[in-house]
């Protein structure tokens, strides 16, 4: 199940689709590369899910940002910067993923060991052209099993 996006306007609205599909207490979990475009997918999930234009941010350094509208909330998470357990249990993970009433959007998930949330789906990107990755195609596969999977599978199609 793959999507190619040939542009960074198309990655956003692809991810304005996914928002339109996605409710509180779904977990997706964003693997690539950096720079390949997990956070612009962000910015297009937040708009849609929260219906306003929402400026979204990489929250490498603060590790979760928040976006929040009316009743709706999204925890934007970013591990990259983190490599143990016990880093990860510093800033507040396990409450922030474990809220059943925000969205989860993971960065760099497999890069701690035993963060893995229980029920997550995975949108791996890849560029489709190695040999100018400044041009090159987006594929998003979609990785994972169960309701959230099969809500937004036809996205992938």
């Amino acid at each position: 199940m793959s999507k190619i996006c040939k542009s960074l306007e198309e990655t956003i609205e692809f991810g304005k689709q996914l928002g339109a599909l996605l409710k509180p207490g779904d977990v997706i979990a964003l693997r690539g590369t950096l720079g390949i475009g997990k956070t612009q997918l962000v910015h297009g999930i937040a708009n849609a899910y929260l219906q306003t234009e929402v400026n979204v941010c990489s929250p490498s350094f603060t590790i979760i940002n928040q976006y929040k509208s009316g009743s709706r909330t999204i925890n934007h998470l970013d591990l990259y910067r983190l490599s143990t357990l016990e880093e990860l249990e510093s800033t507040g993970y396990w409450d922030v993923i474990e809220d059943p009433d925000a969205l989860i959007l993971i960065e760099w998930l497999e890069q701690v060991d035993r963060a893995q949330p229980l029920d997550f789906v995975t949108i791996d990107i890849q560029f489709t052209d190695e040999s100018d990755l400044s041009k090159s195609p987006r594929c998003f596969d979609l990785l994972g099993e169960g309701e959230l999977y099969q809500r937004i599978r036809s996205l992938f199609d």
